[in-house]
């Protein structure tokens, strides 16, 4: 048996994303100590952090500020999109080949807290990244074998993360009007709306979701600053940062169905081209007039849309197009 069989065992789409990653901290803490573990949703078309789950101490907003100021502004290592890419758990003292002070995050952010390495795990279901588990020890390293053994999670975690987002992507229900927060650039919340109070659930600045600060904290650092959310009640928010004069403006909303739909399309992993080919089959396309507009043989069109009625479990193309709507759009608008 691989060594977290145990832990990933009855941990799948079946559970809300929330209850999925607090079981799986629990399991995992069992076998690879943290004094922190943060387990945070990602929005897959950014890699930007969103929804986060903490196991070890209570929620500390001066460290989330440092962390995502290091992300967006700082030259460093270990960024989430290098995670990303390679796949699999990586320490910061790995990735500075030993020497962690070389770490711009390690020195500024960690030592004052007395916190001597980093664990970074990506949650991904083989295409698409879903989620970050970053695991932080005070005193000593996490070994290679820990190490290891965590990047067994990657997948099977991921893929579990994924189901579950898009399971609550399909049950949501829009409406609700949009909010404001108000930041200061390095990412500090100043004030927010009532709207915005009651879409996030917080009762004022010190409670809002990490996701707000990384917003920020990338707007001011040039990047882009639109991300989605998922809350603990099954709704999705989506969340747009501007320049306020010296201040950032952030408008929080309910997402509108087509950005439901996108998420969940991204959840049955689906290639580049095969989204393309879904939208052409979706506009009432033939085949040929497919491979035409995106210049392809019939053939490879054929083979496209077989692979998306496997993907969709459906086995015509109307069922295709009807999937589509009726279970990742129409739903959006039921009262």
């Amino acid at each position: 048996m691989r060594a977290m069989e145990t832990v990933v065992r009855g941990l799948d789409g079946s559970l809300d994303h929330v209850t999925l990653r607090q079981r799986a901290s629990a399991a995992l803490g069992d076998r690879v100590p943290a004094d922190l573990a943060v387990w945070a949703v990602l929005d897959p078309a950014t890699l930007m952090w969103s929804h986060c789950v903490l196991d070890g101490a209570a929620r500390d907003v001066d460290l989330e500020n440092a962390v995502f100021d290091n992300e967006y502004r700082v030259d460093d290592v270990l960024k989430v999109a290098d995670v990303a890419a390679g796949g699999h758990a990586v320490t910061l003292h790995s990735a500075t080949s030993g020497d962690p002070a070389s770490s711009a995050r390690y020195r500024d952010v960690f030592t004052p807290r007395g916190i001597t390495d980093e664990l970074r795990l990506p949650l991904h279901d083989g295409r698409t990244t879903w989620g970050l588990v970053v695991l932080l020890r005070s005193g000593g390293t996490f070994s290679p074998d820990e190490v290891g053994a965590t990047s067994e999670l990657a997948r099977p975690l991921g893929t579990a993360l994924r189901d579950s987002l898009v399971r609550t992507g399909r049950d949501l229900v829009g409406g609700n009007p949009s909010g404001t927060i108000l930041t200061a650039r390095d990412g500090r919340v100043l004030d927010l709306s009532d709207d915005a109070r009651a879409l996030l659930g917080s009762d004022g600045p010190d409670a809002v979701p990490a996701v707000v600060q990384a917003i920020a904290a990338r707007r001011a650092a040039g990047g882009p600053a639109s991300a989605t959310t998922p809350t603990r009640d099954g709704r999705w928010l989506a969340l747009h940062a501007s320049a306020l004069g010296k201040q950032l403006a952030v408008v929080v909303e309910e997402v509108r169905p087509h950005q439901v739909a996108d998420l969940v399309v991204r959840g049955r992993g689906l290639t580049p081209r095969e989204r393309e080919v879904l939208a052409a089959v979706a506009r009432g396309l033939s085949n040929r007039q497919v491979a035409r507009e995106l210049a392809m043989s019939e053939f490879t069109v054929l083979d496209h849309v077989k692979k998306l009625f496997a993907k969709f479990g459906v086995a015509s193309r109307g069922e295709l197009t009807a999937s589509l709507f009726f279970d990742h759009y129409a739903l959006q608008h039921t009262t």
